[in-house]
């Protein structure tokens, strides 16, 4: 170590002595106590109360002064007094909205209509004890005054598509009278080929009633009241049986019968939708024979919640609602 570095060293360490001494005898050095920043509070408060506006009564219209006779002259007939007086004070007028009445077709004896303007019903079709899903089905419901027309289209879903390809679509149109549905035509068709579209027309003024597939119909009596596989739905919502039983004559485009039904009470019924009070309506039927029961939906129109037909073998298949959409 050469002599020049021993100095530097030195000087160095002298430095440290006087700053550790002057730190540790030396005066103390206080910073300034921290002080947070205030706070700023807001509070809402109602904005006073106006004082009541005194009304001024309205001054009374002066009443016109009576004119004193006039005197009349020797012989001649007195004239009658007249008495002015004064005009009545007008009302300030009042706009008040009228209703349009109703057009003539539906006043001329059409009763009060509950129906909805436009439905759609969505459901699951199950076949089955167990409910097993088979495909899915859509049912469009619209009213244009008394005038309605139904739709639903059904098709395979799932596993069974891959087997049973097409839909199956229904279509029934009428009018709505003071009993209830009048179907003037009903299409239905199963599939895509033409020989499985059976149609039907209902000619109420000479009472007759032709259906059958295209090139292969017939014609027959048509009885009052009679439905179509759609609007039959629809006639039991207008009027359900709530007491003993209902007859209605019925056409699926290839036969018409006669079928009876009766009502089974109201029950909670357990739907995708939740649980919706229910009219339970059910076909009178010996054994053996084809059965359908309806589930009518009491607080919602008493559109179709559910339909279970039973075919002649006891092959059970269900059609359960999942949405409803009513406008």
């Amino acid at each position: 170590m050469t002599p020049s570095t021993v100095k530097r060293f030195f000087w160095a360490l002298a430095l440290s002595l006087l700053v550790h001494l002057i730190a540790t005898f030396g005066p103390g050095i206080t910073l300034p106590e921290y002080q947070p920043d205030p706070v700023i509070t807001a509070t809402i408060r109602p904005l006073p109360a106006l004082p009541p506006v005194a009304k001024t009564p309205k001054p009374r219209p002066k009443p016109a002064p009576q004119r004193r006779p006039e005197p009349v002259a020797a012989g001649a007939p007195p004239e009658p007094a007249v008495a002015e007086t004064p005009a009545p004070e007008q009302p300030p007028a009042v706009i008040q909205e009228i209703p349009a009445p109703p057009p003539e077709s539906e006043s001329a004896g059409a009763p009060p209509i509950d129906l909805p303007e436009h439905a759609e019903i969505r459901y699951t079709l199950n076949k089955g004890q167990d409910g097993f899903s088979v495909g899915l089905a859509v049912h469009t419901w619209k009213r244009e005054g008394t005038h309605y027309s139904i739709t639903q289209i059904a098709e395979a879903s799932g596993i069974v598509s891959l087997f049973y390809s097409g839909r199956h679509v229904q279509i029934s149109q009428g009018v709505i009278t003071a009993h209830g549905m009048q179907p003037d035509s009903y299409w239905v068709q199963r599939g895509q080929s033409a020989e499985k579209t059976d149609t039907a027309k209902f000619d109420w003024i000479n009472r007759q009633l032709t259906f059958g597939t295209s090139g292969n119909t017939r014609t027959a009596n048509l009885p009052d009241g009679t439905q179509d596989l759609l609007s039959f739905l629809y006639q039991l919502a207008f009027a359900p049986p709530r007491e003993g039983s209902t007859r209605l004559h019925i056409t699926t485009g290839r036969k018409l019968g006669s079928y009876g039904y009766r009502s089974m009470g109201e029950e909670n019924l357990e739907t995708p939708l939740g649980p919706i009070k229910a009219l339970h309506i059910a076909q009178v039927r010996q054994d053996g024979e084809e059965n359908t029961e309806i589930w009518l939906a009491t607080e919602y129109h008493y559109l179709p919640l559910k339909i279970r037909f039973t075919d002649k073998q006891g092959s059970v298949t269900e059609q359960t609602a999942t949405a409803l959409d009513i406008r």
